[in-house]
């Protein structure tokens, strides 16, 4: 939002905070965020659901570090941490209220980094929460506070940023879906013109390809519902139920018992029915 500067890679948004619990602690001596039953010296921190779910939707997150630690006000802080190449700053600041409500704080979310990584975090962050972070609950407080700030920012400018933010991820999402279904596509054009194998079957194929087909319709749902990850887990499982049909791979790249996948996976092949083996990760209530 506001300070969105995509070409030097720098997304500044603000968050409305809307639930927040004394879940978490920083340690005294090094600063570090810690869960509650840490025994060493600390403070408790309120950090809310927005800073929580965006640590929860970062790859590989660094041990947040606060540069300002709470103090006599729990929920008012500011730390940042670090997920591969993308750098995460939220500070909480009471905007409303006098700090006595979970509904008067927001968090400013400074990214840095690569803007595909970006949208992706704002989009599992702004899905996962029980409402619209641009959203505020005391909206002329929100609008006094903003006009404050140095990022020059103002109500309608973070929500475009957040749903600019929003859009592209979909864009992305829906790319992914075009290119597995290009591949498919393909792959049942080999496959009628295949002939059965020692280590490959047409009726095995057409299954394959329907239970492709049946997992890229449960991908699209996921994407409808805003879940990524359940989309990301079923586009998975139709690439590999295409793999396992495709012809080519079978008679090209078996490998003692394995196929080895366009990307260089291996996927592990049962030895009594010859399918391609994979772990669902997936829950039918996530999906459907």
């Amino acid at each position: 939002m506001g300070n969105q500067e995509y070409g030097e890679s720098v997304l500044v948004v603000y968050a409305q905070v809307g639930k927040a619990k004394a879940n978490h602690r920083v340690e005294n001596d090094t600063q570090f965020l810690r869960p509650k039953s840490f025994s060493l010296p600390s403070k408790v921190v309120y950090l809310g659901d927005v800073a929580t779910n965006t640590l929860a939707y970062l790859e590989h997150p660094e041990t947040p570090f606060f540069s300002n630690p709470p103090q006599f006000n729990e929920q008012k802080w500011k730390f940042r941490t670090q997920s591969g190449g993308l750098h995460v700053s939220i500070s909480s600041d009471s905007y409303w209220g006098f700090g006595l409500f979970n509904s008067g704080y927001l968090n400013r979310i400074e990214l840095k980094g690569h803007p595909r990584a970006f949208t992706r975090l704002l989009f599992d962050l702004s899905a996962s929460l029980g409402h619209k972070p641009w959203e505020f609950s005391h909206q002329s407080s929100a609008i006094k506070y903003l006009s404050k700030q140095a990022d020059v920012v103002t109500l309608e400018s973070n929500e475009k940023a957040w749903k600019q933010a929003f859009e592209t991820a979909r864009s992305m999402f829906e790319e992914q879906i075009f290119a597995v279904q290009e591949k498919g596509d393909a792959v049942e054009k080999r496959v009628k013109k295949a002939s059965d194998s020692d280590e490959w079957s047409v009726a095995q194929a057409e299954t394959a390809l329907e239970n492709a087909r049946f997992d890229l319709d449960i991908a699209k749902g996921a994407l409808a519902d805003e879940n990524a990850p359940g989309f990301e887990r079923a586009l998975a499982r139709a690439e590999a139920y295409f793999i396992e049909a495709d012809p080519d791979i079978a008679n090209e790249q078996m490998n003692n018992g394995e196929y080895i996948s366009p990307q260089g996976q291996i996927l592990d092949k049962d030895d009594d029915t010859g399918e391609v083996l994979f772990v669902d990760l997936t829950s039918n209530e996530e999906e459907e």
